[in-house]
């Protein structure tokens, strides 16, 4: 059955699909020809959108509210309407406090209530009790992993699946669990038939702020062939790379940026595909060198 909540007297804010059937581990190269022949999975993605209780708060010269709402109003305008909105973590403003998600879901209504779903993995500057207590038809006994937002969207060229990295509200490093692990390789294994894309907060690499259990992480994804791209954020820092032929995709953040305007703010327009990702950036001010930047992504196992 799928799993729905929304914002306090708001309706329709997200729905978690946890289902699905074993298939075949590999495609043919006739399923491969209907893959490259179906209609494209629309979706938008969003990182770091860093959102205050005060509307008129940010930091380095940003306002995360504002952002957000230029950006919904140009994804509203989009012709062909999103299947949904991801947003890969600090969907809160530093803290994850009560007033933050109070404002998200403000923020968010005008998107459900025009039938666009928005679903959210936690970031370290999120707080998973808060994150509940906005949203009341999301029970936080019901997810499949104690104290973890996590879910299988299935669509008709890909499963997404919704981990959580959060470890601790305003820690830097995140951690999914031994625990999500083993979930997650459950749920890969019952998933063979779709190619698969992982979206959570943290990075992998070495560098201060990362997935704590990032080993233990690609240990999971490794063999699971299915898996094509891991899409995070966390670092504000637009950039992509390739470990054991899966693609990390680092998102942009909607809320700051820290390099002066070096780095895009902006989201990106994402059309999925049974054989790759077309990622479409949208940058906040328009004006910005790398707005319109178009990447493809084909899946490479």
């Amino acid at each position: 059955m799928p799993l729905t909540f929304q914002p306090q007297n708001r309706r329709d804010f997200c729905r978690n699909v946890l289902g699905g059937t074993l298939a075949a581990a590999f495609w043919t190269a006739s399923e491969k020809s209907r893959a490259e022949e179906s209609p494209r999975d629309h979706w938008v993605f969003l990182s770091d959108t860093h959102i205050p209780g005060n509307p008129n708060e940010g930091r380095h010269g940003y306002n995360p509210n504002k952002n957000f709402a230029d950006t919904r109003e140009a994804v509203l305008q989009l012709g062909n309407k999103p299947q949904g909105v991801i947003v890969t973590g600090d969907f809160a403003f530093l803290q994850g406090k009560p007033e933050d998600y109070r404002q998200i879901a403000a923020q968010v209504a005008p998107y459900t209530e025009n039938g666009i779903p928005v679903h959210v993995s936690l970031g370290n500057h999120d707080n998973i009790d808060n994150f509940y207590a906005a949203f009341t038809d999301l029970k936080k006994e019901s997810s499949p992993v104690v104290n973890k937002h996590i879910a299988v969207l299935e669509t008709p060229n890909v499963n997404l699946f919704l981990l959580d990295s959060l470890y601790l509200p305003d820690a830097v490093s995140g951690l999914l669990g031994l625990e999500q692990l083993r979930w997650l390789k459950k749920e890969l294994n019952a998933r063979k038939d779709k190619p698969a894309l992982l979206f959570a907060h943290h990075n992998l690499d070495s560098k201060a702020g990362m997935l704590m259990d990032r080993e233990e992480f690609w240990n999971v994804v490794k063999p699971a062939k299915q898996v094509k791209a891991y899409i995070y954020g966390h670092t504000h820092i637009y950039q992509q790379e390739v470990r054991d032929g899966v693609h990390l995709i680092n998102l942009p953040a909607l809320g700051w940026e820290f390099q002066s305007g070096k780095q895009p703010l902006g989201w990106s327009d994402a059309e999925i595909s049974g054989n790759g990702i077309r990622l479409t950036l949208h940058t906040l001010p328009p004006n910005h060198p790398k707005n319109g930047d178009v990447r493809n992504f084909e899946w490479l196992r």
